[in-house]
Formats: structure tokens, C-alpha cells, sequence
């Protein structure tokens, strides 16, 4: 089963991306559309299966089969979870099928899809009952060698389980980069590879604290060493004139300020990550709280000509906690105010599909290198900290806004090129799962 699952999904995952090459927007046409069924039998063909391409409300747009479902709204569990972001390979025993759902992510149009192979494996199954009946002939002789075996057997399974307990107790003393040695395919391998990975994030965790304090502290070092040299300068002067002293203390309280904000925004980040406050939630009308977002902003945008454009594709009420969703959407589109020149614009698009709000945060600003993206949503993580400093930025926003959105059981992600503009795209659930 698993050499069919090998090979199966490198070529679901193939045909996904053809499909999101050529895009949900051009699958409209039918010239487009044929291409994409024409591809779809000959890859069915090569692998023996049938295949079926799902858009993100769940309707068949290709079908293998002459007289498929291409039209209709077909409702699978692997596929539902495909769209949501969890590739699927499910094997329904009671038939004998294997299904793997693939993930279709169009980047241009921001759409989801999945492509499903379905799989019949009973010849599998049936090979596997002829293998069962030989094993059993074949236990009569291995019993008899079984008295010879035992000692062989006994110090194989003895002898990883002393290396794991040793390399365990090492670690105990704080050794984390250590590992346990992965020989073979057994069920030691297994718990080997999965006690591995604990420690390498466990690792990671204490390198992100030992990164997050000396970011801490870098931060508040450098207000606190302005402080100082504004104070000292007053002190050592013992006749400045008036309109020094205010100049400095003003200064000084600016200074102040920006370690308040960021005392505020670690607190802050401190209580989501630990679900101190939890979640206040409510069932509200999502359109809304963009409108209202957006009319707050609107004179940000002004004094710089940006056009701040939103777009409603349908109405969308949701469960969540309308506060700090409301400060994560606002933290964003503020973001992508400061951050877009003069003359630019900036995008706020809400839709949904069966089972997720999609808000959608677009600007024309600098942009965000593709090297940088699995970084920014880090805690004091700057792609340009000079101009961060410059519009007041603390470098946690975005952290807040991906805790804030990971505890409603949504997901974030950005789409961006350095000077061409940052696409952020946030999916929370529609009704909040108790």
C-alpha cells in the first residue's frame, strides 16, 4: 500500500500545480477548460486512476471520466480537508479505494481547489491474503527456530533501548543538540525519529528565547541610551536656554513613548501566546467591522493620496472575538498604508466559502522579498528596521496579528515580491467549534 501511496501522491501534487499554473480565473474559458480535461484523462490514463479537480465551493470543474460529475457539487471529506491546507490519503477498507486529495493553491487569483486520485487497490488486498495464507505455512517451520532466535532477538531489542536511555539522560543535563542514532525501519526507528524531532524543537524553542531576549533587549537599550544622552546633555548644562531643555525633554519623552509601546505590545503578545485573556466571542457581522476599520484609517490614507478600496464579495458573519480581530485587520491595512507610496492603493477584500472567512488585505507598497516571507511574522523581525523605525513600528504587530489569528483556529499567509506590492490573506473559521 505505501509504494502505491509513494507513487500516487508526487503525481497528485504534479497535477495540482498544473492546475494552479493555469489558474481558477482562465478555467471560465473553454478553451482553458478543455486543455485542463484533456490533461486530466491522460493522467489518469498513466497512472490508472480516476481524477477530479474541485474549485473552493466544492463543484467538480475536470473529471476523468467521459461521463463524470464535471458540474457538480460533490461533497468528500478528503477533499474539504485539502482545501482547508491538510493533504489527504485516506484508504476506504470497505471497497477497497485509496483516495490522496492534493491542495490547489492559485497564487494570482488567491483561490483554492484540490485534485483527488481515486484509486482502486483490491488487487492489493488480494495479494495480501494470498501473502497471509503463505505466512501461515511459513510460521509452522519458523517456530521450530524460534528457541534459536530468541537470544538474537532478545539483545537486538535490548540493545536500542540502552542507547536511547543514554542519549535521554545526557539530555536531561540540558545537552538538546543531542540525537538518538535511527538504524533501520522498526519500531525503535520510529519512536527514534519522533523523540528526534521533540528535541529539535525543543531546541528551536530555546534558541527563539535566547533570540527573543536579546531582541528584548536590544529594543529597550536603545530608547534608554537616548534617554541618558539627552538627560546628561541637560545636566551638563547648566545655562541652556529654555527651548533646549524643552527640545530634550521632549525628546526624552518621545523616547518614553516608544518603550511604552513596546512594553504594551509584548504584554500583549505574552497573554495570546499563553491564552491568558482567551477569546471573547461573539457572532457579528464581519462587513461591518472592515467598514468601520477603514473609516478609522481613511485620514492615514488621505494625508498620503492612497486610495484605501474595499471590496465586499458577499456578507459574512462570523464567531470570533471582534476586538482583537478588529486590531489584527486594522495592524495590516495600517501596515500596508505606511508602507505603500504616495498615489498607491490599498485593497480590503472580504469573501467566504462553505466553512471559512477570507479577508483579504492588498497593497502597491515595497513589497516583501520571497526570502523574507516565513520571517516577518517573527517577534522584532524587520525586512527594512531604518524605515520601520522611522514610521513607529515595533516590530511585533505582526506577531500579534498571527497569535491573535492561530488562536481562533485560522491561518495567515503573504504573498509578496520586493516592490511589488504584499497580497495578506487571513481564513477563520465561520462558527467557532467548541
Amino acid at each position: 500500500m505505501t509504494e502505491r501511496e509513494n507513487l500516487l501522491q508526487p503525481a497528485a501534487i504534479v497535477m495540482a500545480n498544473t492546475v494552479a499554473a493555469q489558474g481558477f480565473d482562465r478555467l471560465d474559458q473553454p478553451v482553458a477548460l478543455s486543455v485542463l480535461q484533456n490533461t486530466v484523462r491522460q493522467r489518469a490514463a498513466s497512472y490508472d486512476v480516476r481524477i477530479l479537480v474541485f474549485d473552493d465551493s466544492l463543484q467538480v470543474i475536470a473529471d476523468s471520466l467521459p461521463d463524470g460529475r464535471v458540474g457538480q457539487t460533490v461533497i468528500i471529506s478528503e477533499v474539504i480537508h485539502a482545501i482547508n491546507g491538510t493533504d489527504t490519503t485516506t484508504l476506504i477498507r470497505d471497497i477497497y479505494v485509496l483516495h490522496v486529495a492534493i491542495r490547489v493553491y492559485d497564487v494570482s487569483s488567491g483561490r483554492t481547489g484540490a485534485v483527488l486520485f481515486v484509486a482502486d487497490v483490491s488487487d492489493i488486498f488480494q495479494s495480501v491474503s494470498d501473502i497471509r495464507t503463505t505466512l501461515v505455512l511459513a510460521t509452522l517451520l519458523v517456530g521450530l527456530l524460534s528457541i534459536v532466535l530468541v537470544f538474537v532477538i532478545s539483545n537486538s531489542l535490548i540493545s536500542p533501548l540502552r542507547r536511547t536511555m543514554n542519549v535521554i539522560q545526557r539530555m536531561t543535563t540540558g545537552q538538546l543538540s543531542l540525537r538518538i542514532p535511527v538504524r533501520g525501519r522498526d519500531e525503535y526507528s520510529i519512536l527514534a525519529r519522533a523523540f528526534n524531532t521533540m528535541t529539535e524543537k525543543l531546541e528551536q524553542i530555546e534558541k527563539n528565547r535566547e533570540e527573543f531576549v536579546s531582541n528584548v533587549s536590544h529594543e529597550m537599550k536603545t530608547p534608554l541610551s537616548a534617554i541618558k544622552v539627552l538627560s546628561e546633555s541637560i545636566l551638563l548644562q547648566e545655562h541652556a536656554p529654555e527651548e533646549m531643555y524643552r527640545e530634550f525633554l521632549q525628546d526624552i519623552t518621545g523616547e518614553v513613548d516608544r518603550m511604552t509601546n513596546i512594553t504594551n505590545d509584548l504584554l500583549a503578545l505574552v497573554k495570546v501566546d499563553q491564552r491568558e485573556q482567551g477569546l471573547n466571542i461573539g457572532h457579528f457581522d464581519l462587513n461591518q467591522l472592515v467598514e468601520d476599520i477603514l473609516k478609522r484609517l481613511s485620514p492615514l490614507a488621505e494625508q498620503k493620496k492612497i486610495a484605501l478600496i474595499y471590496e465586499a464579495e458577499r456578507e459574512v458573519h462570523i464567531d470570533a472575538d471582534e476586538i482583537k480581530l478588529s486590531l489584527t485587520i486594522s495592524n495590516i491595512v495600517e501596515n500596508g498604508i505606511k508602507y505603500t507610496p504616495r498615489g498607491g492603493t490599498v485593497r480590503v477584500i472580504v469573501d467566504s466559502d462553505h466553512q471559512s472567512a477570507i479577508i483579504t488585505i492588498q497593497d502597491t507598497g515595497i513589497g516583501i522579498p520571497e526570502e523574507e516571507h516565513d520571517k516577518i511574522f517573527n517577534r522584532f523581525y524587520r525586512v527594512d528596521k531604518t524605515r520601520d523605525r522611522e514610521t513607529g513600528g515595533t516590530g511585533l504587530g505582526l506577531a500579534i496579528a498571527r497569535a491573535t489569528v492561530l488562536l481562533h483556529n485560522g491561518s495567515i499567509r503573504v504573498s509578496s515580491n520586493a516592490e511589488e506590492g504584499s497580497v495578506f490573506v487571513i481564513r477563520l473559521p465561520l462558527r467557532r467549534q467548541v
